[in-house]
């Protein structure tokens, strides 16, 4: 743990846990797939590597399914959707840590908190404590050493620091909101004609042969969709289980190591308060200043007074200097010293960084009860047979990888590990529902650059899939007889849409009020009606439309059609703003969508400017 082992010694900034700062990157996005390793050229002078891809293309995912749902398929999307929003992250990401490290905030301040994120991480933990061989097996398996790990941890948590500082202050004027209550209050009255395109549709009557014709002049329309199939094999981690051997004393060496953490696991939280020699004329001003502060500590002073009135650590003095937990692995050993000395509510003697003085308080001080035997040694049991697992799955895969470089075929690849070869089902993208839920699965199947027979891996979790794309069956022209609801639904809409336009027409060339509602009576179809005090944000019409209304100005006649294909006729007849009144009794309940609307708007001009402005020299072979 030396390598984690590291300390603060001058003002700490806001602590963040890193988890919740940065995406876990980890995620194994199946689509991403990169045409060699190494360097792939540079943004903003900052070099960009095959991990910054992956952080980039999982960072993508993960804002999707922010906006989407946690259901939802990043590789579902077309692959130069899929691939722009990759390059977009990855343009940010290098541009924010371009104007990071500029700023001075890739540092030890940042490594710490880095340091923080990867302990308090599930993921590199055994019962709830930071373990480093697991640590070192992730990353490593991720192509990650743990020093380059760490870079990359610290590297984000900087560029979230610098993200934030841009975008942290939501301040808006009260003429701001004024005026921005003043417009969403806005109302306006209107009369308008709609055409139901599918109360038009519903009435439209086909003969059968305007069907047939139509099924022949687009018989594009009316064949099967080209299906595919595949031959898999399956390499899981539970398939190594019983291969893993278990040393005859490892389980009573960990169960005592367990022990021992256990003692000095005890929940220790602390509080400091520091004197930074940086801020003195020399190192004897700053211990006379800290030797103060021990004296009035020694005549009864409270300790989270004095830290508020003298510490300077900015971070903490407002908080009494509560530095949380304290952590071994994070803190000097000084600290550590110090803290096995004292008891609940005990302060330390003088504690000398090389940056800064230290006097400490333990503030609250639980023990933890070791959990059951019983139960500590199956988990232990259990984490090794899943570690060493995943290890001997790997170097299979290791071997497999080689086959598949070689150009060996599927069969032979799966008797290397005497695996059976399995068949799928024929899958059109519409029907497609293989057994396994991994997106990587459909998107190689159906890609245009699939080669018959040519296999290919993708890990998924705790397991492999082996696949080679082997049949395809053509689509067909379905029969007339088939597809003849589908053949009246689309000439119903063709038909729909012309009359439409033509009835839109007629409405328009009777402006009369009179021989409009005669018009209009015609039709059940069409409706005639009049609105007062429509506002912008009203559920009466569609929200494109209104959108259209407000855009307007008083006395225009608007003809516009609805995204389900309605069509509205609308006067406008009148606006009317606000009264002073109205605008006073309402005004607060637009403040906060104010702020909220000044955070996009700054986020949204933030992004921009990083686009416009990022020197992009990027690898030509460059692939997502």
């Amino acid at each position: 743990m030396e390598s984690l082992r590291n300390f603060l010694t001058g003002p700490r900034l806001i602590f963040v846990v890193l988890v919740c700062a940065v995406p876990f990157v980890f995620l194994g996005t199946g689509s991403l797939q990169t045409a060699f390793t190494g360097s792939f050229g540079s943004i903003n002078g900052e070099d960009v590597t095959e991990n910054d891809i992956q952080i980039a293309a999982n960072s993508a995912v993960s804002r999707f399914k922010s906006i989407y749902g946690d259901e939802f398929d990043f590789d579902s999307l077309d692959e130069e959707i899929r691939s722009d929003a990759i390059k977009q992250e990855l343009i940010l990401q290098k541009v924010l840590l371009s104007g990071a490290r500029s700023l001075g905030f890739v540092n030890d301040v940042s490594n710490i908190e880095a340091q923080k994120g990867i302990i308090r991480t599930p993921q590199f933990q055994i019962d709830g404590v930071f373990d480093e061989n697991v640590y070192e097996a992730q990353v490593n398996s991720n192509g990650f050493t743990k020093e380059g790990y760490l870079d990359a941890m610290t590297e984000l948590y900087a560029s979230e620091i610098y993200r934030d500082s841009l975008t942290r202050f939501n301040f808006v004027t009260e003429k701001e909101i004024y005026e921005l209550t003043a417009l969403f209050e806005q109302s306006s009255d209107l009369d308008f004609t709609k055409i139901s395109f599918e109360g038009l549709k519903s009435e439209i009557v086909n003969t059968l042969d305007e069907l047939k014709n139509f099924y022949e002049e687009n018989q594009v329309l009316f064949y099967t969709n080209e299906k595919r199939g595949f031959k898999y094999f399956i390499v899981e981690q539970s398939d190594y289980e019983d291969s893993v051997e278990i040393p005859s004393d490892y389980i009573e060496t960990a169960y005592q190591q367990y022990l021992d953490r256990a003692v000095n696991q005890a929940e220790i939280r602390f509080a400091h308060i520091m004197i930074d020699k940086n801020n003195y004329d020399d190192s004897g001003a700053a211990f006379d200043a800290i030797k103060a502060i021990e004296s009035k500590l020694d005549a009864g002073d409270d300790f989270s007074s004095l830290a508020n009135q003298f510490s300077e650590d900015l971070i903490t003095k407002d908080n009494g200097g509560d530095l949380e937990y304290f952590e071994k692995d994070i803190y000097p050993v000084e600290f550590d010293n110090a803290i096995e000395q004292m008891e609940l509510n005990d302060y330390s003697d003088i504690i000398e960084l090389p940056d800064t003085y230290h006097i400490l308080k333990i503030t609250e001080y639980t023990e933890q009860d070791p959990l059951p035997e019983d139960q500590i040694k199956d988990n232990l049991k259990k984490e090794l047979i899943e570690t060493e697992s995943f290890a001997l799955m790997n170097d299979d895969f290791s071997n497999l990888e080689d086959m598949l470089l070689d150009n060996s075929s599927i069969e032979e690849i799966a008797n290397e590990i005497s695996k059976e070869l399995l068949s799928s089902d024929l899958y059109s993208i519409e029907s497609y529902d293989f057994e396994i839920n991994e997106p990587a699965i459909k998107e190689n199947l159906f890609s245009n650059e699939i080669t018959l027979d040519q296999p290919i891996a993708i890990e998924s979790g705790e397991m492999i899939i082996f696949m080679a794309y082997d049949r395809l069956e053509e689509p067909t022209l379905k029969t007339f007889q088939d597809v003849a609801e589908d053949t009246a639904d689309y000439l119903s809409e063709s038909k729909a849409i012309e009359k439409i336009s033509l009835l839109q027409e007629e409405i328009l060339e009777n402006s009369e009020t009179d021989d409009r509602k005669s018009f209009v009576d015609t039709y059940s179809y069409v409706s005639q009606e009049s609105y007062v005090d429509v506002k912008r944000y009203s559920s009466l019409l569609p929200r494109e439309v209104l959108r259209e209304i407000f855009d307007s100005s008083s006395g225009s006649t608007l003809n516009l059609s609805a995204n389900n294909g309605d069509r509205y006729i609308i006067n406008l007849n009148s606006f009317t703003k606000p009264s002073e009144e109205d605008i006073q009794e309402i005004i607060n309940e637009y403040t906060a969508f104010g702020e909220d609307s000044f955070a996009t708007k700054m986020q949204q001009i933030i992004n921009e400017d990083i686009f416009q402005k990022a020197d992009e020299n990027l690898n030509d072979l460059l692939q997502f």
